[in-house]
């Protein structure tokens, strides 16, 4: 657009005269003065307010589980509520079409997001991060570059923190922190979980190159 606007001021400058015998300006120039007004920079917007959940709003109208996820890298939170549940699988749902996939608090597949995780293989994760430790291989599935479904291989463990207390909407929950670090392509990722006996409150999970890591928390 600034390339067409200096074009026309080239034409407008070589046309404008000096103001007129009573003081006015000629029209040609008003056009120069609107134009070189287009080409300052605008000032910066502010940036809009950050949503703000509490448990009241997150939990309205709903009895059923409900989760608040936030996404880092690219920089939203939203809550989702669960809409289906067939076994170890529950399935939640943002008001804006986001879709998690959970397994024993496992993330098992998103979708919505663009670059998701398709499906994954994480017993083995499940039953160390219920022991507190152990080395073992996951399997983690996108939709590569050819629109193909590919599995990638991670070698992983994990390891005790200790307890801690997190707090998740002014609800405090007496957890262990368990870290799981994995090998992916020469590469490292990591996880953690705050888990409760055998339920996982919160976690970090990571999801793809794209996406990084979801921080999951659970509401009720």
């Amino acid at each position: 657009m600034h390339r067409f606007i200096a074009l026309g001021l080239m034409a407008l400058l070589a046309g404008c005269g000096s103001p007129s015998v009573d003081g006015t300006r000629p029209l040609s120039r008003q056009i120069l003065d609107q134009s070189l007004a287009l080409l300052k920079p605008k000032a910066a917007q502010a940036a809009p307010e950050p949503e703000v959940f509490t448990r009241a709003s997150v939990t309205k109208d709903t009895t059923g589980p409900v989760i608040l996820v936030s996404a880092p890298k690219l920089k939203a939170k939203a809550s989702l509520n669960m809409i289906q549940e067939n076994g170890p699988t529950r399935t939640y749902v943002s008001d804006d079409g986001i879709v998690l996939l959970l397994q024993h608090g496992l993330l098992a597949g998103s979708r919505g997001f663009g670059d998701d995780l398709m499906s994954s293989e994480h017993s083995a994760a499940h039953r160390a991060i219920l022991k507190g430790s152990g080395r073992y291989e996951r399997v983690l599935r996108h939709i590569n570059s050819q629109n193909h479904l590919e599995a990638q291989a991670l070698s992983c463990s994990l390891t005790d923190h200790g307890a801690e207390t997190v707090t998740i909407l002014g609800h405090k929950h007496g957890v262990l922190r368990r870290v799981e670090t994995c090998d992916l392509a020469g590469r490292q990722i990591e996880n953690i979980f705050w888990v409760a006996e055998e339920t996982i409150w919160k976690s970090q999970q990571w999801v793809s190159d794209q996406i990084g890591s979801l921080t999951i928390a659970h509401v009720q």
